[in-house]
């Protein structure tokens, strides 16, 4: 009798745990790598530079006007003080007055003639001036006549009550004429303090 042959066997069956890992290997090596995310640029915008107000023009500051100081009149001590150390401390100007006479002075003839000057002070009088603290100066000269009497003083006196006694007549010796003579007369002191008055000669 012949043998019957003997029946295969079937092949084992490998574990369901080792397919599912070679899957998993599978699809470890389908996947790709997830490109790196780009990072985002931020864009920043200039700020706008805001332009510069235009510069206001400066308003000029308001001028007041202040009167001006009126002087203290002065003691009676400092006038005497004033006018016994020839005028120091003293800043008031002098007041001028004058007054002319023709005297022995007439048309034709070269007689003085004669100028009362009277010298104050803020009220006081100033009796410490000599001569050469006197100018005299003729103005408008009068038809005829040949020469005026400028700074020609020919006498001069201090009463020494502020009250100056002048004699004046033309210069070179010229005669006088008959006429209006107008004359400035200009007072300086020693201690720089001016002063300045008119005079009209009226000769006959």
């Amino acid at each position: 009798m012949a043998k019957k042959p003997a029946p295969k066997k079937a092949p084992a069956k490998k574990p369901a745990a080792s397919k599912k890992q070679a899957m998993a290997k599978k699809k470890i090596l389908t996947v790709k790598k997830a490109a790196p995310a780009k990072k985002k640029v931020e864009v920043v915008k200039p700020k706008a530079v805001a332009k510069p107000a235009p510069a206001k023009k400066a308003e000029p500051a308001p001028v007041f006007e202040t009167p001006a100081p009126v002087p203290a009149t002065p003691s009676v001590a400092s006038v005497a003080k004033v006018v016994m150390k020839n005028g120091e401390g003293g800043a008031a100007a002098l007041t001028i007055a004058a007054q002319a006479s023709a005297g022995a002075a007439a048309n034709g003839n070269s007689h003085p003639a004669n100028i009362l000057v009277l010298v104050s002070s803020s009220g006081w009088p100033v009796t410490d001036l000599t001569k050469d603290h006197f100018t005299l100066m003729e103005y408008f000269e009068v038809p005829g006549q040949q020469a005026p009497f400028s700074n020609n003083i020919t006498s001069f006196r201090n009463v020494g009550t502020g009250a100056y006694l002048l004699q004046v007549k033309p210069i070179n010796g010229a005669p006088w004429r008959s006429g209006h003579h107008l004359a400035q007369i200009l007072v300086s002191s020693a201690d720089d303090r001016q002063g300045q008055g008119a005079v009209k000669l009226i000769i006959r």
